[in-house]
């Protein structure tokens, strides 16, 4: 299936129109009709802004079939990137000193506690 066809599929699928996406286009309507009647796909400068429009992946527009992207954080890392964020951004390098300055203290305490148990033994 050509890439014009599957955006003509998701938008029947849809309750989106074709002349909405050509207003973000900023193209004709007449422009994406010679796509559809010649079977031509959309430049690829419209590729992103046509997945976004559809709420489609750019894989699932070129391809048709989705990647599977695998998850590499859990909840929590998700909640903190959340948090992080919603900082200002004049106060993300503060918190980022701050971070670094708890691991060097846990790390300092461990070498302590690694000493003592070295000592008692």
């Amino acid at each position: 299936m050509e890439i014009i066809e599957r955006i003509y599929q998701i938008l029947d699928q849809t309750d989106k129109k074709a002349v909405d996406l050509c207003n973000v286009l900023k193209i004709r309507t007449s422009t994406m009709s010679t796509w559809k009647i010649r079977v031509n796909d959309p430049l690829a400068k419209y590729m992103k802004m046509i997945a976004d429009f559809l709420e489609v992946s750019l894989d699932y527009l070129l391809t048709g079939e989705e990647t599977s992207s695998k998850k590499t954080t859990s909840l929590d890392e998700d909640e903190m990137l959340e948090l992080y964020r919603m900082l200002p951004d004049s106060k993300k390098y503060e918190f980022k000193g701050e971070i670094k300055g708890y691991l060097k203290a846990i790390s300092e305490t461990q070498k302590y506690l690694d000493k003592e148990k070295r000592l008692s033994v």
